[in-house]
């Protein structure tokens, strides 16, 4: 439990930039979303794609991101139940999270245009002189309602535009 100011401060600002994360995506507001990162990010989504965690440039999963989220109609991340953990100018924060996203074509074999995930964020931050950002992102994904399709037909689609562009 806080006990000063100063870790009351911090406890609500790193609340903010996993708020910031969720409205960024949902609101397709890239510069906000990019925001929350430090340049070099490790991603670990392993419990949902089954690869490796692995470090990335922030720029380029905000382009990468970018692209695929404009083929989905509609998203919404909720994170919630903040667990706040700080030592000096790193801490950890453990959140659920649902993420709905929405396609405008239902999934040929479903018939559904949705789908969500559930589960819990595990995430490590940084004190940077811009604030904290997020070091580390783990997905733990313990739950899927709908068809995995709309990703993929999602990200199909945002490859084939780039593709497109580029030839």
């Amino acid at each position: 439990m806080p006990t000063s100011l100063a870790s009351i401060e911090d406890r609500f600002a790193l609340i903010d930039v996993l708020s910031n994360y969720a409205t960024g995506l949902d609101a397709r507001d890239w510069v906000l979303w990019r925001s929350v990162f430090l340049d070099e990010v490790v991603f670990d989504l392993s419990s949902w794609s089954g690869q490796p965690a692995r470090a990335l440039d922030s720029t380029r999963v905000v382009a990468s991101q970018a692209r695929m989220f404009a083929e989905l109609t509609v998203t919404q991340h909720f994170i919630t139940n903040h667990r706040v953990f700080i030592d000096g100018d790193r801490a950890r924060v453990l959140a659920h999270m649902r993420a709905e996203h929405w396609i405008d074509t239902p999934a040929p074999a479903s018939g559904t245009d949705r789908y969500t995930m559930f589960g819990y964020y595990d995430d490590k931050l940084v004190r940077t002189t811009d604030g904290w950002k997020i070091a580390e992102m783990q997905l733990n994904v313990t739950r899927t309602e709908g068809d995995r399709w709309v990703m993929s037909e999602a990200s199909r689609r945002a490859s084939a535009k780039r593709g497109s562009k580029q030839a």
